[in-house]
């Protein structure tokens, strides 16, 4: 763009300032947007998990009834198993009462407590789980401010330069008859030119 238009339009150097700060803040909120996002997802997760919560027995159902016994405790059990009847036949107690139910205690032990560590298991994840979240909606709050604090900065940046816009034509043409008007008082006085038209015609000692 040449001088002559600058001149001429001087509300183009708002016009480019004002594009060259939209492209600044749009990208600053796109690189910031992921972060804001995380963090919206991360609350709609706390506030799921806040409602889980709050129903301990309906989660607990939840849980028990997505149980299955591992295959350790499965292994364990069989070896409880073979290991009491083995103990059994050796005093003679082979398909006795008492025998069966030792047996039939030390399996459903194993398996209560195989539960117990799913359940367990389970709880340990779901708090990992509410800490990550927590963390990335922490790190959303943050960026959500950073991302206000940038719209209202760039509604200030672009109220400024839509008033410089418009107020530049007139300021131009006054700053013209403001220096029109001091080059006549200058040639008038003195400042310009010499002669009866020129140098100092208004002046004591002027032309003749």
């Amino acid at each position: 763009m040449s001088w002559m238009s600058n001149f001429l339009h001087p509300g183009r150097a708002y016009e480019d300032a004002g594009r060259a700060t939209e492209q600044y803040y749009n990208n600053a909120q796109g690189y910031l947007n992921p972060y804001n996002q995380g963090g919206i997802n991360a609350g709609t997760n706390l506030t799921t998990a806040a409602g889980k919560l709050s129903d301990p027995v309906a989660l607990q159902d939840e849980w028990s009834n997505a149980y299955k016994t591992s295959d350790y405790a499965k292994n364990l059990q069989a070896q409880a198993t073979q290991g009491g009847l083995d103990a059994a036949s050796s005093m003679g107690l082979m398909g006795s009462t008492p025998a069966l139910q030792a047996i039939q205690s030390g399996t459903a032990q194993i398996g209560n407590a195989d539960r117990q560590q799913y359940l367990q298991d389970l709880m340990d994840k779901y708090n990992a789980g509410i800490g990550i979240n927590k963390d990335m909606y922490n790190t959303g709050a943050q960026t959500a401010g950073q991302m206000g604090q940038n719209s209202m900065n760039q509604g200030q940046n672009a109220g400024g330069a839509a008033f410089g816009r418009t107020q530049a034509s007139g300021k131009m043409f006054g700053d013209i008859l403001k220096t029109a008007g001091q080059m006549g008082t200058s040639w008038m006085t003195g400042g310009m030119g010499t002669g009866d038209f020129g140098r100092g015609m208004w002046s004591p000692t002027g032309g003749q």
